[in-house]
């Protein structure tokens, strides 16, 4: 699975470099990044999110759905609790870019780099469990980071957002007995298919205004570390637990689907910083130069980090597999 995972990595990091000779020549301005990011988050990934639910209605998968959704609150709220405890609010000085910090090791981009990621590795159905994961993060994104950013929660924005409202509609369709025609069907997926390149190339574009200011260096690389190294040990000690847990007592009968399921919640987990702290910070005039800073770094380093732990997380689920 980690050449697989090594294999897309390539692929999509070759899109990204085109998005950055093209940001580079042309020279892409921040209004035109925030409308490419707006039509990705807003537009093009509520069609893929939906276009994941067009199958045959299967009791089995929406069991397994729900199952996806309780370890990614169990992760996610697992990381909120190291970003706490690491991350200390003491000094005023630094309070904006420690906020920036703990949304940053919080809240991975698992839409434009864990949905193409994803879909490259496992397919449609793995995008369909991938839901679960995109399902906890935006609801904690607007409760929890919200509230980090500007002392308040926005029950509205999780209600009216078009990836939740996608989720909603796509099991709707899930649970009825038929799929969509498919003079629906085909605008719908070739709308959702636009994800992996445009998310790309708005990588690319970002790191062509990638400039790493000296003041920022130790604070970046701290957090960096405990993004990509710190959170993934620890969630892999987590996915590894609920691993042997489900197979032991057969909460999940079928092994591959349980793996397949764990790997995805787990690379999600893994995804470098999401884009959606620069927005937050740009809303409530934090340092968003130094957030965009943090989305750029962990999208670099995460091409050697992701194979890493994916490799070792199947090592290590390889060796429980022995005992059942």
């Amino acid at each position: 699975m980690y050449i697989l995972v090594i294999k897309q990595l390539a692929v999509m990091a070759l899109i990204v470099l085109s998005g950055f000779i093209f940001a580079t020549i042309f020279k892409v301005q921040e209004n035109e990044q925030k409308f490419i990011s707006k039509m990705l988050l807003y537009f093009i990934n509520p069609f893929l999110v939906f276009s994941s639910f067009n199958m045959e209605f299967n009791p089995e998968k929406l069991k397994y759905l729900l199952f996806t959704i309780i370890v990614s609150f169990i992760i996610h709220f697992l990381v909120i609790f190291i970003s706490i405890v690491l991350i200390r609010l003491k000094n005023q000085d630094e309070h904006d870019y420690k906020i920036i910090d703990r949304l940053a090791v919080t809240f991975t981009n698992c839409g434009f780099v864990g949905i193409p990621l994803i879909r490259g590795v496992f397919g449609n159905e793995g995008v369909f469990y991938l839901m679960g994961y995109l399902i906890v993060f935006n609801v904690l994104l607007w409760t929890y980071g919200y509230y980090q950013m500007c002392g308040k929660t926005n029950i509205k924005k999780i209600l009216t957002n078009p990836n939740i409202i996608a989720v909603a509609l796509g099991l709707i369709v899930y649970v009825c007995p038929f799929t969509l025609p498919e003079l629906i069907s085909r605008p719908v997926d070739y709308i959702g298919d636009m994800n992996t390149p445009l998310a790309m190339i708005l990588v690319g574009i970002l790191f062509a205004d990638f400039r790493l200011s000296k003041k920022y260096i130790i604070r970046l690389l701290r957090v960096c570390s405990i993004r990509l190294i710190l959170v993934s040990v620890i969630n892999l000690l987590l996915i590894m637990f609920v691993y042997y847990i489900s197979a032991r007592f057969n909460i999940i009968n079928d092994l591959q689907i349980l793996k397949l399921m764990l790997f995805v919640v787990y690379i999600c987990s893994m995804c470098p910083c999401a884009t959606s702290i620069p927005s937050l910070s740009c809303i409530f005039n934090k340092d968003a130069q130094y957030a965009s800073l943090i989305v750029c770094l962990t999208s670099l380093l995460c091409i050697v980090s992701i194979p890493l732990f994916v490799a070792l997380a199947e090592k290590i689920i390889d060796l429980i597999s022995v005992v059942f």
